[in-house]
């Protein structure tokens, strides 16, 4: 199990460099339609569960998830790895912190 907790200049330089396979905002969709990172989907994180099988395919692939403070996208983290996820990220701080561009 591998969940790495980075920062908003290390997440920005990897979205920049096009290093996740999956972006993930679990907040609720009114937030996410507010702002949310570039190229990022969004599933809330009490519909993480149900998803599982849609994201079945990223199993392997790099998924960063992210919420409003960071407490959240761990939990949902802790999901995956349960349901064999294996190399997940999450944004510490939550998109509070992420002193980039967002895009609408």
């Amino acid at each position: 199990m591998s969940i790495y907790i980075l920062d908003s200049e290390r997440i920005k330089s990897m979205i920049d460099n096009n290093e996740f396979d999956l972006i993930i905002d679990i907040r609720n969709e009114e937030y996410y339609l507010n702002g949310h990172l570039p190229k990022a989907i969004n599933i809330p994180m009490n519909e993480i569960n149900d998803k599982i099988d849609f994201l079945a395919d990223y199993k392997d692939k790099k998924i960063l998830l992210y919420c409003g403070i960071g407490s959240q996208s761990k939990a949902a983290c802790k999901v995956l790895s349960i349901n064999g996820f294996n190399k997940l990220y999450s944004l510490f701080g939550g998109i509070k912190d992420y002193k980039y561009e967002l895009e609408k």
